[in-house]
């Protein structure tokens, strides 16, 4: 890709639900990592897409949006905020509706050459970690690790009803478990930059990990990485 890895780049790729946003948050914060949510850039998208009546069917049109949008991930009293032009739409990219717009125009060739230099300058030189579904594949082939997180559809279809249901919305598992199966057959299926691991990605399976049981394991991957490289 031309580009020099003067830098350190974890690439953390897995399907929706398997904990790789707040795992990646965590270890980001203990080791002092650059952090960026790829995914929330094609939510970002997915609201702009939606705002604008659904640009979906416009991928040229949502390129160029896409290319454009003011869009950073920081840490803010402890926690990361999605950023866009300065405003928190953290909230609003949790939305369903979002997220099922984001697996039409992930599946968006325009779509993701527009954000893929994106993804790779983030952060200038910092020592960072991404999580998302081509990280290690396409947007960070040559990164120093790639761990791929997975879990059973039915754990993941679990915890995503859960965490609906902590915001107060209404929750249909059966619906919740459909939509995800659905959403994992576009995202591997889609022809570009299909969710499937990097050849030397290290999988972790989480189905049956705790949150905290799955942080370290990770944490213990990046470690060695991490304290060998300069800060």
């Amino acid at each position: 890709m031309g580009m020099t890895l003067n830098r350190l780049v974890i690439a953390v790729d897995g399907p929706a639900g398997a904990g790789k946003g707040a795992i990646c948050r965590w270890v980001a914060s203990r080791f002092g990592l650059e952090y960026l949510e790829t995914g929330a850039l094609y939510r970002v998208v997915a609201l702009l897409s939606l705002e604008g009546g659904g640009l979906s069917g416009a991928p040229e049109l949502l390129a160029r949006k896409a290319r454009n949008m003011p869009f950073a991930c920081r840490l803010v009293d402890d926690r990361f905020e999605s950023l866009l032009a300065g405003r928190d739409v953290s909230w609003d990219l949790r939305r369903e509706e979002v997220a099922m717009e984001a697996s039409k125009v992930a599946a968006l060739g325009p779509v993701r050459d527009a954000l893929k230099e994106f993804q790779r300058h983030y952060g200038g030189e910092k020592n960072i970690i991404l999580d998302g579904r081509d990280i290690g594949t396409v947007v960070w082939p040559e990164a120093q690790r790639k761990i791929f997180l997975t879990a059973s559809v039915e754990e993941r279809a679990k915890r995503r009803a859960l965490e609906l249901q902590e915001r107060g919305e209404t929750v249909s598992l059966p619906r919740v478990l459909e939509e995800m199966k659905l959403r994992d057959a576009r995202d591997m299926g889609r022809a570009h930059a299909p969710l499937v691991p990097a050849d030397d990605a290290v999988v972790v399976d989480t189905t049956h990990l705790s949150l905290d049981e799955s942080r370290h394991l990770v944490a213990a991957l990046i470690a060695p990485l991490v304290h060998g490289t300069a800060q």
